[in-house]
């Protein structure tokens, strides 16, 4: 039977789309977090469960790129898991917006001895100038791959000719102070705001990519850093709690499709499965 990832159809129902998939067939448009992959498997091993699906979306060549799950999917292809239960969902539907996260690198961002922004003007193609305090005047007018700014002005970190080039930059960008400083990711607000809430640092804002950018990435394999594209789905499924040895079984993926398939009629038709149309806070994360 053909293992490709297929577009889900319209069946009227407005429940998630849930599919076994070969972790073989998964790729991916960012970076993983090694550190974070690494807690994964342990957490993995210890509960025997992958509780929430990765999100996914079906690829012209039979695979399929993540969309949210990176660090997941790497993390049970690292135990020689052969398959994952992921939520697919229609990439150009409206059930998904791509929207771009920012970084916040608070301060020392410059364990090495110099600030990031000093930092990332060394960078190829960058330069210092005065910009606003968020950049975002400079992404709209100036064709950056990037902004870095701080208290003492900003940085334009040059994007390149081509994806793999402004993909390269960025990851080199990131690398500055990916491993040595505290950053977090924001959707919005000022320096001034970012400098209340959680002290002196820098702001680094990426540009905004298009779905069909994410897509060439996925397929060209190139990937880009982690944490800065930001795909909000409605209607995401959570606490699926899929038993790891069922994924680790050597069965087809078909056969895997249809006991999965058995098993969520069950928890409708049990009043298993609870709705929530409102934003939620998860605290256990």
């Amino acid at each position: 039977m053909d293992a490709s990832v297929r577009v889900p159809q319209h069946t009227g129902r407005s429940t998630p789309v849930l599919r076994v998939v070969e972790t073989s067939r998964l790729v991916l448009h960012e970076e993983v977090d090694a550190a974070r992959v690494g807690r994964l498997s342990q957490a993995l091993q210890r509960d025997g469960m992958l509780r929430n699906p990765p999100i996914a979306a079906a690829l012209a060549d039979g695979r399929a790129m993540v969309l949210d799950g990176a660090n997941r999917v790497t993390a049970l292809a690292a135990l020689g898991v052969p398959h994952a239960v992921v939520q697919l969902v229609e990439y150009e539907g409206p059930e998904v917006t791509l929207g771009t996260w920012r970084h916040y690198v608070r301060e020392p961002g410059g364990r090495r001895g110099s600030p990031l922004r000093a930092r990332a003007a060394e960078l190829p193609n960058s330069w210092a100038v005065p910009v606003a305090a968020d950049g975002d005047g400079q992404l709209a007018t100036g064709g950056a791959g990037a902004t870095v700014v701080d208290r003492h002005g900003g940085v334009l970190v040059g994007g390149g000719a081509t994806l793999p080039e402004v993909a390269a930059l960025l990851r080199r960008l990131v690398r500055l102070y990916r491993d040595e400083a505290d950053f977090y990711r924001v959707d919005s607000g000022d320096l001034a705001a970012l400098e209340a809430e959680y002290g002196p640092g820098s702001l680094v804002v990426f540009p905004r990519f298009s779905k069909d950018t994410v897509r060439q990435l996925a397929v060209g394999a190139e990937r880009l850093p982690a944490g800065i594209t930001r795909h909000l789905i409605h209607g995401r499924a959570l606490r699926l709690n899929t038993p790891l040895a069922w994924l680790a079984a050597p069965d087809a993926s078909a056969s895997k499709q249809t006991q999965l398939d058995a098993t969520l009629q069950r928890r409708y038709l049990d009043h298993g499965v609870r709705y929530y149309s409102e934003s939620t806070f998860l605290f256990d994360e």
